[in-house]
């Protein structure tokens, strides 16, 4: 039969230690291994493959730089891999088991009697805090740090067997245990952000067209003529033997080009906003009791009350 390789995360360890104390007594599985564990040896089945695979897991998962590796070399996901190692660094215990198909659920009854860790939940309270990936080097939580850790997440049924506990009755002596169920609801809360959706941009450029315009040119040109003359000179003035000079002027137009801007269109660029209102829906969660009560066969159920009726105080 083909064997599966099966992991639960812990707060504490007593609990990993019963499980692991529970499940060799049973005999199920090839081996089985607690994180932090390194002085015990895993319960074995004679199967050497699995003793040298879990031999080595216990020597790589004891080096915080290559914790993440020696997951995956086990066939765990990426992510999941990066997730069970920050828990580990956090104070939490993780147990690693290999078992036939036929005894899996056996071995989870066991596993899930003492409570693990859900990992996707927790995984999603790491990340709210800003959590990514497991960063081997940053050291492991001391114990004081794990206690706060375990303190910070502890809630649901698993904060409620915590607090099952013996107290005295009107100090009377005598003693009566009592389990504390936290009622639990939540709330929605719509908030909003600006998120970009593109926008316009205007950009003007220049373009030259040729043009031309015909117009008429004065063009003046002197010219002097000798022309051979034969008659008499009658009525010769009498300053015909004068000196003279005579100046001529030749003036000629010439085209002058002027240019004049005018506006002839406008382009306006604005934004408009308007507001609308949207629907948001989503579900809440909130914990129900039923109590059954067999002295008067009598059911009661109990809830936690709305947030609105709350008041402060």
């Amino acid at each position: 039969m083909a064997n599966q390789i099966v992991l639960a995360l812990y707060d504490h360890k007593a609990s990993a230690q019963q499980v692991l104390d529970e499940l060799r007594a049973a005999g199920y599985g090839s081996e089985f291994w607690i994180s932090g564990d390194g002085s015990s040896s895993p319960a074995t089945s004679g199967s050497s493959t699995g003793t040298s695979l879990f031999g080595n897991l216990r020597n790589d998962f004891s080096a915080p730089s290559s914790r993440t590796e020696s997951l995956t070399h086990l066939g765990v996901p990426e992510n999941d891999a990066h997730f069970y190692s920050e828990a580990v660094r956090r104070g939490g215990v993780l147990l690693i088991g290999q078992v036939d198909d036929s005894q899996t659920s056996q071995v989870l009854e066991i596993i899930e009697r003492h409570h693990p860790v859900d990992p996707d939940e927790r995984a999603d309270l790491y990340r709210q805090s800003g959590w990514t990936r497991y960063d081997a080097s940053v050291a492991d939580y001391d114990e004081t740090a794990a206690a706060e850790e375990r303190t910070r997440y502890q809630s649901g049924l698993s904060s409620a067997a915590s607090g099952l506990r013996d107290v005295n009755a009107g100090g009377t002596g005598a003693g009566r245990e009592e389990e504390v169920i936290p009622i639990v609801e939540e709330s929605l809360r719509v908030g909003k952000r600006e998120v970009e959706r593109g926008g316009v941009r205007v950009r003007t450029r220049i373009i030259e067209t040729p043009v031309e315009e015909t117009v008429s040119l004065r063009d003046e040109t002197v010219r002097v003529e000798r022309r051979p003359v034969s008659r008499d000179a009658t009525g010769v003035p009498a300053d015909a033997f004068r000196e003279r000079t005579i100046e001529v002027t030749e003036t000629d137009e010439e085209a002058v080009v002027a240019k004049t801007a005018r506006i002839v269109e406008e382009v306006v660029v604005r934004k408009e906003v308007t507001e609308e209102t949207h629907t948001v829906r989503d579900t809440v969660r909130r914990t129900e009791v039923e109590i059954e009560d067999g002295r008067t066969g009598r059911t009661d159920a109990a809830s936690a009350r709305p947030l609105t009726d709350r008041k402060d105080v």
